[in-house]
Parts: C-alpha cells; sequence; structure tokens
C-alpha cells in the first residue's frame, strides 16, 4: 500500500511539472489575451490569372506591421514586401468581418476564407497566405506584441517567410475592447 502511494506522489508531482512546463511555454508564446492564425496555400501548375495592384493606403499602426514583417524577412535573407493596396481591401474586409460578426478563424460561419474573398476580386496567385491575431483589451495587441506571437508560432513564422511571397496587405480593426489584425500575403 505504501509503495502504490508513493509512486502515485511520485506519478503526481511528474504531471504537475509537466503542467507547469506547459503552462510557461504557452504563456511564453503569446501574451495573455492575444490569439492568432495562420492559413496558407500553395497552387502548383495553375496560372497566376488576373494580378491587380493598386497602392495601399496605411495606417501608422499598419505601416509598422508591413515593417517589422520586412525586417525579419531581411533578417532571413528574404525579399521585402511590398504594401498592397487590392490586399489590404481584402484584409480589411477580413478584419471587419471577424469583429463584426464576433469569430475568429479563417472559415467565414458560411465557410468562405480569404482565397475565396479573392478569387471573387479577381486577385490571382500562386502562393497565398494569411495570418489573423486578435487582443483584447485592444491595447495589448501592438504591432511588436502580434509579430512576437506570430514568430513564435512555427505555422505564422513559416507563412511570413515564404520566399514566394512579394506582396502584402495589413488591416487593423478595433471596437470597444478588441482588436484584429489581419495580414494576407501572395507573389
Amino acid at each position: 500500500m505504501r509503495k502504490g502511494l508513493r509512486n502515485l506522489a511520485v506519478l503526481l508531482s511528474v504531471v504537475a511539472v509537466a503542467a507547469a512546463l506547459l503552462i510557461s511555454i504557452v504563456a511564453f508564446a503569446a501574451p495573455s489575451g492575444v490569439e492568432v492564425l495562420s492559413k496558407a496555400i500553395d497552387i502548383n501548375n495553375q496560372a497566376a490569372g488576373t494580378v491587380i495592384t493598386k497602392e495601399a493606403a496605411l495606417s501608422d499602426y499598419e505601416t509598422q506591421v508591413v515593417a517589422l514583417i520586412n525586417n525579419v524577412r531581411e533578417q532571413n535573407g528574404l525579399n521585402a514586401l511590398a504594401a498592397d493596396g487590392s490586399l489590404t481591401d481584402i484584409a480589411m474586409i477580413r478584419s471587419r468581418d471577424l469583429l463584426d460578426r464576433n469569430y475568429f478563424s479563417h472559415y467565414t460561419p458560411e465557410g468562405t476564407n480569404v482565397f475565396d474573398v479573392m478569387r471573387s476580386m479577381k486577385i490571382g496567385f500562386r502562393y497565398a497566405g494569411e495570418n489573423l491575431a486578435q487582443s483584447a483589451p485592444a491595447s495589448i495587441g501592438t504591432p511588436e506584441g502580434f509579430l512576437n506571437a506570430w514568430l513564435n508560432s512555427p505555422t505564422h513564422r513559416d507563412n511570413m517567410l515564404r520566399a514566394q511571397y512579394t506582396k502584402i496587405g495589413v488591416a487593423m480593426v478595433e471596437i470597444d475592447s478588441k482588436r484584429v489584425v489581419t495580414t494576407v500575403f501572395t507573389n
């Protein structure tokens, strides 16, 4: 009986240490109240289609996000991304929809995604991706905070560092105490 209790105590100690380690890893990966999602698509053997390019009108916040992502890309030997107005429009549509309809997913409640939006706007691509981030309260969703959360997530990091990307669209929307940032990448 004593041996069974001792084994149980050891097991509980191991579980407690593992749980504490997991909690500390999650806490380090993203600030409390910050969530991130990443999605990418690679269309091989298909024509890129029509590419619509328009000048991007970014806020100071959005400009900081682009600059931070480009700094990371350049530190990793990659090209800087050009801010694209059409992609920024798509990012704005996505950010507003996420907040207006109170969901956080790459898929709308109807099942569509950013790639569907791009196709509906006649934006062709071979490579495309989307990184999402949200924070509550909004004030903790700084450009640096979101960048760090994306960098600490392998899928987000990989999405930002895809060599095939040449363009980016960024949109930040804030409603009440929640902030959402959408980044859209294409070739």
